[in-house]
């Protein structure tokens, strides 16, 4: 019983200060998204405009998704495509070591999420447990 709580604790705060780095990765790529767009169009990516919007914003709904809890394993497959694409196109002007191991470390962790799910402190397993409730009641007797 400890060793869950542990585990549920441990993926809470992981789970909220790694949506917090993307939301912040987020504002980034939405602050700077001519020099996003750019490298995206030196590298040779057609219509690079609307996918490195569509990029920025996956990843911020992800980030907020990741941050309740819900959805999670759907937000970090989200944010997995999210992180090979701004590794590769955000960075691609200023690629350096310090770039590949961040993009290293999100995957994986969000790659744990994937596998593991939210915990138990969270938005998914809330619904789940409510789920389970309400088809435990008769409604009509």
């Amino acid at each position: 019983m400890q060793k869950s709580k542990s585990l549920s604790l441990v993926l809470f705060v992981q789970r909220i200060l790694l949506s917090l780095a993307f939301a912040f990765l987020a504002i980034g790529e939405i602050l700077h998204i001519n020099a996003f767009v750019q490298n995206a169009i030196d590298i040779g990516l057609p219509y690079a405009y609307p996918i490195c919007v569509g990029v920025a914003v996956l990843t911020f709904l992800a980030s907020i998704m990741l941050f309740i809890g819900f959805k999670t394993r759907l937000a970090a497959i989200a944010d997995i495509i999210a992180t090979l694409f701004t590794g590769f196109f955000f960075f691609a002007g200023d690629f350096n070591k310090v770039n590949i191991v961040g993009v290293m470390l999100a995957l994986a962790l969000l790659f744990g999420f994937f596998i593991l799910g939210s915990g138990q402190i969270s938005l998914d397993n809330y619904l789940s447990n409510k789920k389970e409730n309400d088809t435990d009641r008769i409604p009509f007797r």
